[in-house]
């Protein structure tokens, strides 16, 4: 069912939503009938991360949550954090909702750096359908007034407006707000730490909803694992004996090993970043050098392990609450792992402090190298349009619907969430939205023979061409080809079962990088990308 809500100004806007809220709780099923709505996101967490996917790092909780439910291997984001959080909250490519970068006004459409006013978000239409809605963690979609998340339809939020920041003293850094107003550094108590506020928040939330005999979307926007890197010393140490003397490269052919024997890639799989590590350069580091690279990686890891056991924590708030078997829950990340390693920023050619790793005040990253580990197997990092960038985890329970330890192997598309989620809800898709419902598609994902697994079955999800744009990285997918441009360079051309981008064909496929090109160019007009 699709209801056309067109661009329009706030006021007749808000007119449209409230005719649609009267149609729907009138022909609607009853709100007891609708499922509640938990969506967690991680921040900068890599493909390979969870151990359903093949990680050493602990995660009891998203591996009990794919076996309960369903593990997808090819959700594409938007390579970014705002972007991806703005196709999530829309439904749309994030250009189109003037988000295509961050949170900064560039001063130009499609990069306004907020949510564009006019067009509805997936929280307002569900609280025009009778939800309750709540926001706990990062919000990064606009840090002015009009544009907190308290304006674009939550009943009740917490956390960080903008981008990643201290996780024990985010402010005055960045700003914090809760329920229609901005902190002060002094609101924050003592033992603050970001990951378990969140996690607090979150199940404070719950418990207001069960009270309640209305459905519920509950967003709860991790910062983890997104620099820098701090945790608790206690937790860092646990994660220590995974990566004592134990090189990057060991640890990446590891995970594609097991990923292979959980059937998440094909048998023939290499590592796509094989040349980004130098097993016998990391053999003549400096044991000092080792310790330090061994902790960045364990500090990372400390952090995934906090926000698991915070979703174990959520999950088992549902299940006490008797929520759990009317309740969506979906776990996914923003975009692939990052290279970024802010301790090396510059500042007028001096490099900024940084405290002890794992402290207050620390601004380290874990680097290239362990970034290559986190999107094992696939190609480069976050902001680029190679699948290391644009693949992330996603893993979804639903059980009424979703058979339970299904795998689905279909590209998909975070704008794909929305839409899909009012679907399951009985609510209608407005026009304007560029993602697909894929409930049915996820409802019973095909079972196919070990020789089709790996091969883009065109059946098994909407027809489509997408296109991406990033920091003048471009890329295409179409059935059969995936299409990249770094840096606005030319088109390299690859198999769609090519996942780490191997071979570049485009010398056989002229005719279609012709086309694809002009279809680029159409798309990006229309939707004022660069």
């Amino acid at each position: 069912m699709i209801f056309h809500i067109p661009f329009m100004c706030s006021t007749l806007r808000s007119s449209i939503l409230a005719s649609i809220a009267f149609w729907l709780l009138t022909l609607a099923p009853s709100l007891a009938d609708r499922p509640n709505i938990v969506l967690i996101l991680a921040d900068d967490m890599g493909w390979s991360d969870p151990g359903c996917y093949g990680s050493e790092i602990p995660t009891p909780a998203l591996d009990t949550l794919a076996r309960q439910g369903m593990l997808a291997t090819r959700l594409y984001t938007a390579s970014r954090c705002s972007p991806s959080r703005a196709s999530i909250m829309t439904g749309c490519e994030p250009h189109k909702v003037d988000v295509g970068l961050l949170d900064d006004d560039s001063g130009h459409p499609g990069y306004r750096g907020r949510l564009n006013p006019d067009i509805p978000t997936l929280p307002e239409l569900l609280k025009k359908a009778g939800y309750r809605t709540y926001l706990s963690g990062k919000w990064h979609l606009g840090k002015v007034q009009g544009a907190y998340p308290w304006d674009r339809g939550f009943d009740r939020s917490r956390g960080l407006l903008g981008g990643a920041a201290d996780y024990y003293r985010p402010m005055p850094d960045r700003p914090f707000g809760e329920n229609g107003k901005l902190l002060r550094p002094e609101d924050l108590p003592e033992d603050f730490y970001m990951t378990d506020d969140i996690t607090k928040t979150a199940l404070a939330y719950i418990d207001d909803a069960a009270k309640s005999r209305q459905p519920f979307f509950l967003y709860v926007a991790y910062t983890a694992p997104h620099t820098p890197l701090q945790a608790p010393r206690r937790e860092i140490e646990k994660m220590l004996p995974f990566y004592n003397g134990k090189s990057p490269h060991a640890i990446a052919s590891k995970r594609l090993e097991k990923q292979k024997l959980l059937g998440i890639v094909p048998p023939t799989a290499k590592l796509g970043m094989a040349g980004k590590f130098n097993p016998e350069g990391y053999e003549k580091t400096s044991a000092k050098r080792k310790d330090y690279i061994a902790e960045c990686m364990a500090a990372y890891a400390a952090q995934i392990a906090i926000m698991d056991r915070g979703i174990g924590r959520i999950l088992a708030s549902l299940e006490r609450h008797r929520l759990s078997d009317n309740t969506i829950v979906m776990f996914l990340s923003d975009n692939g792992a990052t290279a970024e390693m802010p301790q090396n920023n510059k500042n007028k050619k001096t490099t900024l402090p940084t405290g002890p790793l794992g402290e207050v005040g620390c601004r380290d990253g874990y680097g290239p190298m362990w970034a290559a580990v986190s999107n094992t197997p696939y190609r480069q990092y976050k902001i680029e349009t190679f699948d290391g960038g644009l693949s992330a985890p996603f893993i979804i329970r639903y059980p009424s619907k979703i058979r339970p330890g299904s795998r689905y192997h279909s590209p998909f598309l975070l704008q794909d969430i929305a839409p899909t989620c009012l679907a399951w809800a009985a609510l209608p898709i407005p026009a304007h939205m560029d993602g697909k419902p894929l409930n049915t598609y996820w409802n019973n994902p095909p079972k196919l023979p070990p020789s089709k697994v790996w091969d883009f079955i065109p059946n098994t999800c909407p027809p489509r061409t997408i296109f991406w744009e990033h920091q003048r990285n471009r890329a295409a997918l179409t059935s059969q080809f995936k299409l990249v441009a770094p840096n606005r360079g030319p088109w390299q051309v690859y198999d769609i079962r090519d996942r780490t981008e191997q071979k570049n064909l485009a010398s056989r496929h002229q005719t279609l990088v012709e086309q694809l090109s002009a279809q680029y160019r159409k798309w990006a007009a229309e939707n004022h990308a660069e």
